[in-house]
């Protein structure tokens, strides 16, 4: 049963103790008339959180269950010391089986909560290894790390063991990433749109800047170069040291076998609405993946919170691969045929008719998760978008319409 539905049985009891608070009397009533007017004062509570301003996380509710459970349990003492026994045992019985099952959920939840962390842990362990894969890998996602000629800090940075943040990494353009301690492993802030600022420092050469975290807000960094090989960065709670080492790139990578196509776009107007198609395929052999956004968004402005659609695995059907894949629970087709210079796909939503687009080479989102994908075996493929877009979303500009 869900533990909001249990939350609304413990708060309807006080109901049938206005009775015996009507008809008892002395401390017995007053103690009786406590749990009714707590029982009352979080049912408005709800009314409120319902009618009124909605509180995305609901604390209250646990408050709550704690003290109106303490507080029946009170009254039904007292319904039992004034030989309200029918009264009593009604209140108990109801007590238990509410309890017991609220108890019963909230185990479940916190095993939920423990897989979900799980997932998300090993979510977080994925991406970063990811960006140390190789070489190859590394050098695409960072950009130029070579410093000779840089007015920048260029390079990799390590930070002694114990510290909160772990590495920093600076490329030729001024783009900073800079990695903190997550679980087990290490998540970054990245770079902004704007590059380092470089300023004379009192101790060396020194840059401002801003990064980007992966959610909330902008984190601002002081970069001061000591010497060639010594850089400290300083945040608002936080003043590191960094020595230059070189990147934990992995020494015996597993040989691609999977081919990444590339990423198919267009976008058809509907009024003030753009209908955006998106495709990013891998090929491996006669097998094809892909990945896919099927949105209408309003055109011209930025889209934020973009569902991609992880398709997995077509089936061959003459010239074209077909896909099938659940998209909020509603079954969702497409057929996907590649051209000399383009891709024809034929997409079937959930009890809609289908359309058909033209894509042509190109990018409307672009996603980090997706440019690191592991082309390595299929199975890899499979198991990174089985992982890393649990409860994953990503924003960009849409085209806009004439």
């Amino acid at each position: 049963m869900d533990m909001l539905l249990l939350y609304y049985v413990l708060l309807a009891l006080w109901v049938p103790l206005l009775w015996p608070a009507l008809r008892l009397r002395g401390w017995q009533r007053g103690a009786v008339l406590v749990a009714v007017l707590a029982g009352a004062l979080a049912t408005a509570n709800e009314v409120w959180q319902t009618v009124g301003a909605v509180n995305a996380i609901r604390l209250d509710i646990f408050v709550f269950i704690m003290v109106l459970g303490l507080l029946y349990t009170a009254a039904m003492a007292v319904l039992w010391l004034a030989r309200w026994r029918l009264a009593s045992l009604s209140l108990g019985v109801v007590l238990a089986l509410t309890g017991g099952a609220i108890g019963y959920r909230w185990v479940q939840v916190q095993e939920e909560i423990a897989q979900v962390t799980a997932k998300l842990d090993e979510r977080d362990a994925l991406i970063f290894r990811a960006k140390f894969r190789d070489r190859a890998t590394y050098d695409a996602y960072f950009g130029s790390v070579a410093g000779a000629g840089s007015s920048y800090p260029v390079g990799h940075w390590q930070a002694p063991d114990g510290a909160w943040f772990r590495r920093l990494i600076v490329n030729g353009n001024g783009q900073a990433w800079l990695f903190y301690r997550c679980g087990k492993t290490e998540c970054a802030y990245g770079p902004t749109d704007r590059p380092l600022e470089r300023a004379a420092g009192a101790t060396g050469f020194e840059w401002r800047g801003l990064l980007r975290p992966v959610a909330g807000e902008l984190l601002a960094v002081r970069i001061v170069r000591q010497d060639d090989d010594r850089v400290s960065v300083e945040t608002r709670e936080q003043a590191v040291a960094f020595t230059r080492a070189p990147p934990p790139l992995d020494p015996a990578p597993v040989p691609d076998t999977v081919a990444f196509l590339g990423s198919y776009a267009a976008a058809s107007c509907i009024g003030k609405h753009a209908a955006v198609r998106q495709l990013w395929l891998w090929r491996q052999g006669e097998r094809l993946f892909a990945v896919g956004v099927f949105q209408t968004l309003l055109a011209g402005q930025r889209a934020l919170f973009v569902t991609p659609s992880a398709m997995g695995e077509g089936r061959r059907d003459g010239e074209a691969w077909v896909f099938d894949w659940k998209r909020e629970g509603e079954p969702w087709t497409a057929s996907v045929r590649i051209e000399a210079d383009s891709v024809s796909l034929r997409l079937t939503p959930f009890r809609l008719d289908a359309v058909t687009a033209s894509l042509a080479p190109g990018t409307i989102f672009q996603d980090e998760t997706i440019a690191l994908a592991p082309r390595s075996t299929a199975e890899d493929w499979k198991r990174w978008f089985g992982t890393v877009w649990v409860g994953h979303s990503f924003s960009g500009a849409v085209p806009a319409c004439p």
